[in-house]
């Protein structure tokens, strides 16, 4: 093997195989002659691909939740010119909200515009992840790979069919696995460097992405260890490479911030309000939201987990390569690993697992057909073919069993399923009856955790706590922010305030300071009248009245939306 000399590293990283253990004809690159396997494999990936799409065109308006809401909203801001974590802020790194503002500047403001943005990402992120386990497997495992994940990263429970910012961490997640495939049977420094940058990025966009980034480091030294023709000298280049790669967007991003004079701010926000998070829910409870979550996400889609997860019995047989056995259980377990931090396990998280889950899953294919050809020297030729028709029919009988959700999604239905009485369906007919009443100068306040108001209505918020729940939330800084939010509406005087008088959506934490909702009492009562009420009645339809029929009507339940606008005679 050549020395590669811009970083020092033998090439001694091994030739891709196919489950036979012969490399497979496609292995030289993209314009080497194409096997019957690779052929095949292709064209269930346009098939499979052709699916998602069409799937996934089916969500392209449902509304968003929060969460999604909120880091679309931000990264409008980061557009116009607004500065992270002085005029607008979150609880995370500065990628998120380049990542979406990235987004927004491609595919538009909009909710159909974010949701066709994230069809392309999910695309991408299943290619990459065919490519991978087709370069450390098989092409069949790739393709088992790539449907086991786009069939999990449609889950309803685990918010499959949203915006969310674990997408994004998937991506690169997925990226920087096949940058590593590309490492592992090419042995070029820059795939490694690439991998580095890519597991960087998934750490900005998600702080729990730092879990890809030990693991990236990991599997580099699990590898040196197997492989005894390499110095000690080469890991150090190795992994000076590799860390480079994750530093140097960190540091990219970082410096920005800090050219924008809100480093500290962005320390407060990104690192010193999470510790206060860590620690809050008790391990006991924290198992309890474990057991919740697990069984919603995992009902109707045991097969792919169970089948993802069979990897780990698999690697005990002694025939399969110990470096493909490393690379997929300690890649499995820094995923899960991902879910962990502060007990909550909210569904959305779990997105970041599936990349890991979905490799497991093209290990768990390699491992038995290796088993059965080379333990039980099943000699027979067509074995992958048997074995990737009846994982077809596993896929295409949950197709069918939930065709009503994948064809003909009910927006209401699933948003209730999924996210309980949480307001959201409620937040965009409120939207859509501001766009019809304002014009673009007139502002609005929403005093309630929904940032997907201002969104929608393309409005900003007159405070940069646009997320109410940091206001009322029991860390020191609350009473200060809740004047500042005070003053800020005073002066901005929106024309519509809307309150959510419903406990999910304030999410008003114990001894927290009541100043607001004192002030908000004699404001309204003296500058606005009402124009609409949203009566959330527990499992029924939602009851809308706007105008005079709001005056008069008298609701049912406790869980209302008040839509106010202010009077022209104050």
């Amino acid at each position: 093997m050549k020395k590669n000399k811009q970083a020092g590293i033998k090439n001694n990283a091994p030739k891709p195989e196919a489950i036979s253990g012969k490399p497979t004809p496609a292995a030289s690159g993209f314009g080497s002659f194409l096997s019957v396997e690779e052929k095949i494999c292709l064209a269930l990936m346009v098939c499979l691909l052709f699916f998602v799409v069409t799937v996934r065109l089916n969500f392209v308006s449902i509304p968003f939740e929060r969460d999604e809401g909120a880091y679309s909203y931000y990264g409008k801001l980061l557009l116009h010119g607004k500065i992270p974590y002085k005029d607008f802020y979150e609880q995370k790194y500065p990628g998120i909200f380049y990542f979406y503002a990235f987004m927004i500047a491609v595919f538009g403001d909009t909710v159909e515009g974010m949701h066709k943005g994230f069809i392309f990402l999910n695309v991408a992120t299943i290619i990459l992840i065919f490519y991978a386990a087709r370069n450390l497997f098989s092409p069949i495992a790739g393709i088992v790979s790539a449907t086991t994940f786009a069939i999990l990263s449609l889950t309803p429970f685990l918010s499959g069919f949203t915006v969310q910012s674990e997408h994004g961490v998937a991506f690169f997640t997925s990226l920087g696995l096949l940058f590593y495939s590309l490492y592992n049977t090419k042995g070029k420094w820059l795939y490694n460097f690439l991998m580095g940058v890519s597991f960087g990025c998934a750490f900005m966009v998600k702080t729990s992405g730092v879990f890809l980034v030990l693991w990236g480091g990991l599997i580099l030294i699990i590898n040196f260890f197997l492989d005894k023709k390499r110095s000690f000298k080469d890991l150090l280049a190795e992994i000076g490479v590799y860390s480079g790669g994750v530093f140097v967007f960190i540091i990219i991003l970082f410096l920005i911030i800090f050219a924008k004079g809100s480093f500290q701010e962005m320390i407060f926000w990104a690192y010193e309000i999470p510790k206060k998070y860590v620690g809050k829910v008790p391990l006991e409870m924290g198992m309890k939201f474990f057991g919740y979550t697990k069984d919603a996400i995992v009902k109707d889609h045991e097969f792919f987990w169970i089948h993802s997860l069979l990897a780990v019995v698999l690697c005990l047989f002694k025939s399969i390569d110990y470096k493909k056995k490393l690379f997929g259980i300690t890649l499995l377990f820094f995923s899960l690993c991902t879910i962990v931090p502060g007990f909550y396990f909210y569904g959305h998280y779990w997105i970041m697992t599936l990349p890991g889950l979905a490799m497991a899953s093209g290990l768990t294919c390699y491992c038995i057909i290796t088993v059965l050809q080379n333990g039980f020297k099943i000699k027979f030729k067509g074995l992958k073919y048997v074995y990737l028709s009846i994982f077809a029919l596993f896929v295409f009988s949950h197709v069918s069993a939930y065709s009503e959700y994948y064809f003909d999604p009910n927006y209401d239905t699933i948003l209730r399923a999924v996210y309980g009485n949480n307001p959201f369906p409620e937040a965009k007919e409120i939207a859509n009856y501001i766009d019809k009443n304002s014009k673009p100068e007139d502002g609005i306040v929403v005093v309630g955790s929904e940032p997907e108001l201002y969104f929608y209505t393309k409005k900003n918020s007159p405070s940069r706590h646009a997320y109410f729940s940091a206001i009322v939330d029991n860390v020191p800084e609350h009473h200060q922010w809740q004047r500042e939010f005070v003053s800020d509406v005073e002066k901005a005087k929106p024309r519509y305030f809307i309150f959510f008088n419903h406990n999910l959506s304030l999410l008003v934490q114990p001894n927290t300071d009541t100043y607001v909702f004192d002030w908000m009492k004699v404001y309204i009562d003296s500058n606005y009248r009402i124009a609409g009420v949203v009566d959330m009645i527990d499992g029924q339809p939602s009851v809308y009245k706007w105008g005079a029929s709001a005056l008069s009507y008298r609701p049912v339940s406790k869980t209302l939306v008040y839509i106010f606008e202010r009077r022209t005679d104050r």
